[in-house]
């Protein structure tokens, strides 16, 4: 007998470990990747935002405020005030307050609903409203769609109607917006819009009833486009929960909206400044 014969299963054994301790290597590029850990169901904004804007649309009048801006999500569900969207990093989509679900969500497209209170409008907004109907505030439904033509241009529309039969008609707006990933932690978006109303809230927003107002001449829109606008929002994460929003809006009443003997500054522009703590994105 050969004096290596002993050591011929020894060399076996060796090359079947070493074929099992290759093989996980050799084939980890054939595993599958593992999958992303599911993102949180639970998601909330809390902060607060300094703002200006015109006292009403169509005024020359200025009203400052600060106020509480928040928002929760849970899945597919949102409650939030109006610009309390913005800090849950939503662009500068609508901004109504209240209830939403995303109904439909893919890649480039969704589709949600929402109800919100539409607080209307009164004499104590402006002097020249005083006499004139208040707008009365009532439940407005909302339909809302967007698609993302690339990762940074998107369109979106949205339709809301009075549902509670209090004259608020209907109400349907466009945009497009343009989003600058400036850094990992800040990005710019831009947007411009246009906004169309029913007889319905035309008359209820920029009409003059006849005899309501001793100062003013009659009035009675018609239906049609009656606002363009353009704004611009930074948005920047100071860490990990905490983020800072700045944004500026300037729009333009056009058509009947335009010459309702109510507007007295066609052009009107806002400002805010917020703050707010996020988690759990």
């Amino acid at each position: 007998m050969s004096r290596f014969a002993p050591i011929a299963p020894l060399v076996s054994c060796a090359s079947l470990l070493a074929c099992l301790c290759s093989w996980p290597a050799a084939h980890a590029a054939d595993a599958p990747a593992a999958e992303e850990p599911p993102k949180p169901l639970f998601n909330y904004a809390l902060g607060a935002i300094v703002g200006s804007s015109p006292d009403y649309a169509g005024g020359d009048g200025r009203k400052n405020s600060l106020r509480p801006a928040w928002a929760i999500e849970y899945g597919r569900f949102r409650l939030s005030t109006s610009r309390g969207s913005a800090f849950m990093g939503h662009g500068l989509g609508p901004r109504e307050s209240g209830a939403s679900a995303t109904l439909a969500q893919g890649d480039q497209f969704n589709l949600s609903a929402s109800l919100r209170i539409d607080k209307g409008r009164d004499g104590s907004d402006a002097p020249i409203l005083v006499g004139l109907p208040s707008v009365r505030s009532t439940l407005r439904a909302r339909v809302s769609a967007g698609y993302a033509l690339t990762p940074r241009w998107s369109v979106g529309a949205g339709l809301s109607q009075d549902i509670l039969g209090r004259d608020g008609g209907a109400q349907l707006s466009t945009s497009v917006g343009y989003t600058w990933p400036v850094t990992e932690q800040t990005k710019v978006t831009f947007g411009a819009g246009a906004s169309f109303g029913d007889r319905t809230y035309l008359r209820g927003h920029f009409g003059v009833p006849a005899g309501g107002s001793g100062a003013l001449p009659a009035f009675d829109p018609g239906a049609g486009l009656y606002s363009v606008d353009a704004g611009v929002e930074v948005m920047s994460a100071i860490n990990r929960h905490w983020v800072i929003l700045g944004a500026a809006r300037v729009s333009q009443l056009k058509g009947d909206a335009r010459r309702s003997p109510l507007t007295v500054e066609p052009t009107g522009y806002s400002v805010s400044v917020g703050l707010a703590y996020r988690c759990c994105r």
